[in-house]
């Protein structure tokens, strides 16, 4: 740009006449630009006219110092800076820049219009410079903007490797699915086991009906039996009280022949005593002690048939005792049997109402069984459709997965875009990218798990070989070395990279199991790496 030390010392001369007039220079500038509705904003948004003021005027005293050293350079570097953050676009600074030239070059050619050649130099030394200032704040600008994207980017791409919810909800939905085929098979078994008790249920129903029938035919029996045996103690009571009767006619006769017995016996003494009137009479008494003797053998004849109605009456009577006590025990009997069997009746009338109310209830049971099996086979259907769902889901979850993963490529794609531009990254600048690079490596085998990216082996590189390793093992101050999250990433970084190469060799091998153990521990090598960077990025 021909900036030399002429140039510089051009605008110290020119400094004398342009000091004079910095306010009024601030203030016209800043009318101009507070006019434009879109730079009101940012100013109101971001800072304050007043110290807007201040800032320009330091910039007017330092450019017209016009000494070119690390201050000056660090000073535009931040002013780039400080536009990047606000979003001040390039064109609007540009602009405003080359108003405020204006201004100076007005002030210049109005002082020293009767000097062209100082005029010449001063305003030619002065658009020099401030175009070096404009080059310098739109490089920067240019540079923090394209990292802003940059860091954008890779600031999503650190969010989107987070999403490991896609292959969870894969993995639900193949959970979700196996649990619907259970339940349809489960839902088939009970509809069968439920259609089997209905059917026990129609014939305990049918069973019960038949006892219920059998019970009060049963009931009708003994009913009849309990009448027949009440007559039976009527017919009891009836021929006791006969027995009783005859018992009493046996004692009358026994008291008969007692009276007989006894005039039997009056009549043999009588006839003793005839004999022996006879026998003192004689001849005379001979016909009536024949008689006497007659009267008394029919009297002892008479005896002994006494004495064997004696006995035979003895005898009846104690038949007779024994009869009535065995009737009486048989009537006592009959009335415990009478009772009893109106007891029976009692309980044979709840077990009927029992059997009836356990028919209505498997009757119940039976329509219940049929609804059952009618809600199940509504289940069945409805877990049928939950199972077509669930088929859909996971579909759209791999295809959702398949749309996230598709959309980190392209950002990542668009995030290389930036190395090719020439942005000077820091130290600092270099962990945060370093980062993202080690979180995509390990989203990358992530996916790869999922089926979604395939990964050849030979393009798992080593841990010297990528941007981490490239920058870690590479010329660095000793400030950097020396810090001890530093010393401790050598390690897990490592083991990323070896857990990352085992995850895809078992992976081509067909070994789920094994590649999904390795990258679980990959996984917890990563969590350390991400951690000590995020420490030095910090303590930079």
């Amino acid at each position: 740009m021909g900036v030399n030390r002429d140039t510089l010392t051009h605008i110290k001369e020119a400094a004398h006449i342009l000091y004079p007039h910095k306010s009024e220079m601030i203030n016209q500038f800043y009318e101009s630009i507070t006019s434009v509705d879109h730079l009101q904003k940012i100013i109101v948004q971001n800072s304050t006219l007043d110290r807007l003021r201040q800032t320009m005027e330091t910039y007017l005293e330092q450019f017209l110092q016009a000494e070119v050293n690390q201050e000056y350079v660090m000073t535009r570097i931040t002013i780039g800076q400080v536009h990047s953050r606000i979003h001040l676009t390039a064109d609007h600074f540009i602009t405003a820049h080359q108003l405020l030239i204006q201004i100076m070059t007005a002030v210049l050619m109005d002082k020293l219009h009767h000097k062209p050649d100082r005029m010449m130099q001063s305003v030619l030394a002065v658009q020099k410079l401030a175009t070096f200032d404009q080059q310098l704040i739109v490089e920067v600008y240019m540079e923090e903007t394209f990292k802003s994207f940059l860091f954008g980017i890779s600031d999503m791409l650190n969010h989107m490797t987070q999403l490991d919810n896609t292959g969870q909800l894969i993995k639900g939905m193949d959970k979700q699915i196996e649990e619907s085929q259970s339940v349809s098979a489960a839902t088939e078994e009970m509809s069968a086991s439920i259609l089997e008790v209905a059917n026990h249920a129609v014939k305990v129903a049918e069973g019960t009906d038949e006892a219920v029938q059998s019970a009060e035919q049963s009931k009708r029996v003994i009913n009849q039996a309990l009448n027949e045996i009440q007559q039976v103690g009527l017919v009891y009571a009836e021929v006791l009280n006969q027995v009783n009767g005859l018992n009493q006619e046996i004692g009358h006769t026994q008291e008969v022949v007692k009276i007989i017995k006894e005039i039997a016996d009056q009549i043999n003494l009588l006839a003793l005593n005839a004999s022996i009137e006879a026998a003192r009479a004689g001849e005379h008494g001979r016909g009536f002690s024949i008689v006497a003797t007659e009267v008394r053998k029919l009297a002892e004849h008479t005896k002994e048939q006494i004495d064997q109605i004696t006995t035979s009456m003895s005898s009846l009577q104690k038949v007779s005792n024994q009869f009535t006590k065995k009737i009486g025990e048989t009537g006592r009997l009959v009335e415990e049997s009478v009772n009893e069997a109106q007891v029976a009746d009692t309980e044979l009338q709840k077990i009927v109402a029992a059997i009836q109310g356990i028919n209505e209830t498997t009757t119940q049971i039976a329509a219940m069984s049929e609804e059952q099996t009618s809600s199940v086979m509504d289940i069945a259907h409805r877990n049928s459709i939950i199972f077509d769902h669930s088929s859909d889901s996971q579909e759209i979850a791999r295809q959702t997965a398949k749309i996230v993963f598709e959309l980190s490529r392209q950002m990542e794609a668009y995030r290389n875009t930036f190395f090719s531009i020439n942005v000077k990254l820091s130290y600092k600048d270099t962990i945060r990218v370093a980062k993202t690079d080690h979180l995509l490596w390990k989203w990358k085998i992530y996916n790869l798990l999922l089926g979604l990216e395939t990964i050849p082996l030979e393009q798992v590189s080593s841990h010297e070989n990528c941007r981490l390793g490239r920058w870690y093992y590479g010329e660095l101050p000793a400030r950097i070395k020396s810090e001890s999250a530093f010393k401790q990433l050598e390690e897990p970084h490592k083991a990323v990279h070896h857990y990352a190469k085992q995850a895809v060799e078992r992976h081509e091998a067909g070994d789920k199991t094994g590649a999904q153990a390795a990258f679980e521990q990959l996984q917890t090598a990563s969590a350390l790496v991400v951690k000590l960077l995020s420490q030095m990025e910090s303590e930079l």
